[in-house]
């Protein structure tokens, strides 16, 4: 047996984890919000996509919008956070996740992260003992103090936003997001560290079988975690879209100012995508990449001349 298998055995005493009898469907899947359900859509192939944009964004879970991600920071026996969720379905082996990789997503086995592997990488405290059933394998005990779902208050989300010839219409939808481990390091700075890939589609059955509270006012206002993704109830600042140098924002920007006044933009010409406002000619879109090009070029100048 596998080391993940020998996890399950011994993680089971650890957390309370329920069955999911959910169909995963082949078909993009859209809301319907006078209906609060997700319903699935006529399968939309590459052909139908004519353009496509893909944004990352960063959902600070200390923001409002983004708050019913993290309550409860610790499991308290009948509730528990996304963290604490998918950290589960992990250790029992019901979910795949992938390492996160600078600058691209790859959802393959290789590099499908192994659970062992992540606790150490990460130091999570794990107890390691042999399989009493089985001596060559080796069981990893996690005590649910240990888990850091406290600590991992940011997520990064990948979304596109495409073009549907069928409908001329702009869409969105989530493709993946990571949990981030926010800790200080051993001189007292902050560092990040993204943990792995969740490929949105592939996570969709755990993420419906599981409720979250969406207002500090109403103890009845619930969701399930897909829908809160699928409406996009969060709220997450930008820090890249797809360019061919795979550059984020701040690579690019240099104060707090212009790198505010680039996700405002960004932000603004998504919205009146989004909305039909907003057709870019081909001419229009050499003369903007031309002029980006020129004040990237200008402000690389200012940095070698101050650098001299």
């Amino acid at each position: 047996m596998k080391n993940k298998v020998a996890a399950l055995l011994c993680l089971a005493f650890i957390f309370a984890w329920s069955n999911v009898h959910a169909q995963v469907s082949g078909n993009l899947p859209t809301t319907d919000l006078s209906k609060n359900k997700v319903m699935a859509s006529p399968a939309i192939s590459a052909d139908d996509i004519t353009w496509q944009r893909d944004v990352f964004r960063m959902l600070d879970l200390k923001d409002d919008h983004n708050a019913p991600l993290y309550f409860p920071p610790q499991p308290d026996g009948q509730r528990k956070n996304l963290f604490s969720l998918l950290f589960e379905n992990v250790a029992l082996g019901q979910l795949k996740v992938y390492d996160y990789l600078d600058g691209k997503e790859v959802f393959t086995e290789e590099y499908q992260v192994k659970f062992n592997e992540l606790l150490d990488r990460f130091w999570i405290p794990y107890e390691k003992m042999p399989d009493p059933k089985s001596p060559q394998d080796t069981l990893y005990k996690v005590e649910t103090v240990d888990i850091p779902s406290n600590e991992v208050t940011l997520y990064y989300v990948k979304e596109i936003y495409f073009l549907d010839q069928r409908t001329s219409t702009v869409k969105r939808k989530v493709m993946c997001f990571c949990p981030v481990l926010v800790r200080e390091d051993e001189t007292g700075e902050v560092r990040r560290y993204p943990l792995f890939w969740v490929p949105f589609e592939e996570a969709r059955n755990l993420l419906t079988t599981h409720s979250i509270s969406t207002s500090n006012y109403n103890a009845a206002s619930r969701m399930t975690i897909y829908d809160y993704f699928m409406r996009h109830q969060y709220k997450g600042d930008i820090y890249k879209v797809y360019n061919l140098q795979n550059q984020n924002i701040m690579n690019y920007c240099t104060t707090p100012e212009e790198i505010a006044a680039e996700q405002a933009r960004l932000e603004k010409e998504l919205e009146m995508m989004t909305n039909g406002l907003w057709e870019e000619t081909h001419k229009d879109a050499v003369e903007r990449e031309n002029a980006e090009k020129e004040k990237e070029n200008a402000t690389k100048g200012k940095k070698k001349a101050k650098n001299n």
